[in-house]
């Protein structure tokens, strides 16, 4: 966390009164051409407003193998596809799944280079009976850095939907000169001095222009100007030069609680510090035991609301450290609070400032707590790269889940189960609002989920985002307000603040926006979801929760579209004999 910014600290709209046309490109696949899916508005009727019945067939050349819903990306390949295919295709394996996009049906659309295969990166089950197996691209045995798609599978082992983009006809131009050694040496001649923190992978990797180019991929750690550096990083395997490279901090029941007693983290070593407690125990120190007490809150959160045992749904040991300091390259600082990831696993919590002007002791924040670990639960699902609008959402899903989980307590949640009723205060909108100090002026927070702007920094409307390449790793801080208040909205209702839209969303409210973020994220994102990829993920984890063309599914688009995110939906009627 910096001073004002932290860590953690981060299309079209349909007009309620007034038909939108769709303004997304149609493109050719080898199955013909898609037909756009027309974005409906309300009309009113009487003295209410009713729904426009719509027949949701609007899969293209994609509706004869079962799909209504179809998107497709750039290069022509399928995005987002969404129906039931035949009773013909079924899946009963991981591999079946695989085949299905190599050689079955869907193959002469993704286009795949023969070198190229495809891997299992999980394969789970929901509480409905859903199953989701995550495949990522391979080429010529090398992973294809961020290319993966999910494939969903209903209760009856149909193919329901496809999500994510593989690389078509992948070509490699390159040969590998220089041993991972040699690169991450060139690499960190131009960084400052420090060390690859784990082996090296050679991967292939598409840069902006598309092209595809070998790298290692590597989590590497050096000492800047900046400060202590812990990175994923990109090298070139040809000259060893950084293609790119992203923070891997992301500024745990069974629990430790340890001491850094302000020492300043620079490269890891300095982890855990002294023992204060573990489980069960107790300590004398006010910001030990929030810390325990924080943490385990949140282990429970995730716990009854989603059925997860720890950040990783394995039960894995859930590490803190307080009293850090963080290397900010002009000293040490204790304002910051991290997710300090593989291979440490743990957080890190600051005291704060000098008098608490910026921000004070940072265990004082629930939400805090629950934002880092949330990082977490990403890192081991999702995995979003750190990086543009994935990264974007990496922030938006950490205070989406910081506030959703703050309510959750708040509510009566505990070890015991769920509350039986949520309710939401004006707080549940504030993100660090326990921590944020003088200086942070009458917003009294570091963020404002349901008006970005506020802050002077987060964007709201996905026209005015930070663009890719920009500072703050592309506004994965800045353009997190986007996904903020996308949630809000579809938890509370109303309009966009600013007015940049007129579209108005009808409440869900909290509990169930929360439940369709966590599916979205933890088994339909892939490392590279965009803000449009995430609206068609959440609207497919409404669909899997509420149902097709519910009111929870229909609010999801209208939650997307206030932001202006880009998209085709419809609403929709269900057409004789179902989907």
């Amino acid at each position: 966390m910096t001073q004002r910014r932290s860590s953690f600290a981060s299309s079209s709209s349909a007009s309620v009164s007034e038909p939108s046309v769709s303004r997304s490109v149609r493109r050719r696949s080898l199955f013909g051409t898609l037909m756009a899916v027309s974005a409906l508005s309300l009309v009113s009727a009487g003295c209410g407003q009713t729904e426009e019945p719509l027949i949701h067939n609007q899969g293209g050349s994609f509706a004869p193998l079962g799909f209504g819903e179809a998107q497709v990306h750039s290069d022509g390949t399928p995005s987002y596809l969404s129906g039931e295919m035949a009773a013909t295709v079924r899946v009963s394996s991981a591999t079946d799944a695989a085949k299905l996009l190599t050689h079955g049906a869907l193959a002469a659309s993704y286009r795949l280079a023969k070198e190229s295969t495809l891997s299992v990166v999980s394969d789970g089950t929901d509480e409905q009976g859903n199953r989701f197996i995550k495949l990522a691209q391979q080429h010529a045995g090398m992973p294809v850095v961020g290319r993966q798609v999910v494939v969903q599978l209903g209760k009856d082992g149909l193919v329901e939907g496809v999500l994510g983009h593989l690389e078509p006809e992948l070509t490699l131009k390159e040969t590998v000169a220089l041993s991972s050694a040699e690169a991450i040496t060139k690499a960190l001649a131009s960084r400052g001095p420090g060390r690859a923190v784990a082996e090296p992978v050679l991967s292939v990797f598409i840069d902006r222009a598309g092209e595809a180019k070998l790298v290692y991929e590597s989590r590497v750690d050096y000492q800047s100007a900046k400060g202590r550096q812990f990175v994923k990083m990109y090298v070139s395997a040809v000259d060893g030069q950084v293609l790119s490279e992203h923070s891997l901090v992301y500024t745990a029941l069974n629990r430790e609680i340890y001491d850094l007693k302000k020492v300043c983290l620079k490269d890891g070593s300095e982890l855990p510090g002294t023992l204060l407690t573990k489980e069960g125990g107790t300590t004398t120190d006010a910001a030990g035991t929030r810390a325990y007490q924080h943490s385990g809150n949140v282990y429970w959160f995730y716990n009854k609301m989603f059925g997860r045992d720890s950040y990783d749904s394995k039960g894995s040991l859930i590490m803190s450290s307080i009293h850090g300091t963080f290397d900010t390259g002009m000293g040490c600082s204790g304002e910051n609070a991290a997710w300090i990831p593989d291979p440490f696993n743990q957080m890190v919590y600051g005291d704060g400032g000098f008098l608490g002007l910026t921000l004070k002791d940072l265990t004082l924040g629930y939400d805090v707590a629950a934002h880092e670990m949330t990082h977490a639960v990403t890192s081991t699902t999702s995995d979003l790269e750190y990086l543009d609008e994935s990264g974007a959402l990496n922030e938006a899903m950490s205070d989406i889940m910081g506030a959703a989980s703050e309510v959750w307590v708040s509510s009566g949640g505990s070890a015991a189960g769920n509350p039986a009723t949520w309710t939401v205060s004006a707080n549940a909108w504030k993100i660090g609002e326990d921590v944020a100090g003088l200086l942070f002026g009458s917003i009294g927070a570091l963020r404002l989920m349901n008006d970005p702007t506020k802050d002077g920094m987060s964007k709201d409307y996905y026209p005015e985002r930070n663009m890719p390449g920009s500072g703050d790793n592309g506004g994965v801080h800045t353009n997190s307000g986007i996904g903020n208040l996308a949630f809000y909205l579809l938890s509370a209702g109303g309009k966009h603040p600013r007015a940049k839209t007129t579209t108005e969303v009808k409440a869900i409210g909290i509990e169930k926006a929360a439940r369709i973020f966590h599916l979205a994220n933890t088994q339909l994102f892939t490392k590279t979801t965009t803000f449009q990829d995430a609206r068609y993920a959440t609207a497919k984890a409404a669909e899997l929760l509420y149902g097709r063309c519910s009111t929870e599914w229909l609010n999801v688009h209208r939650a997307w579209d206030s932001v202006a995110v880009p998209g085709d939906w419809s609403l929709c009627v269900r057409p004789r004999g179902g989907f």
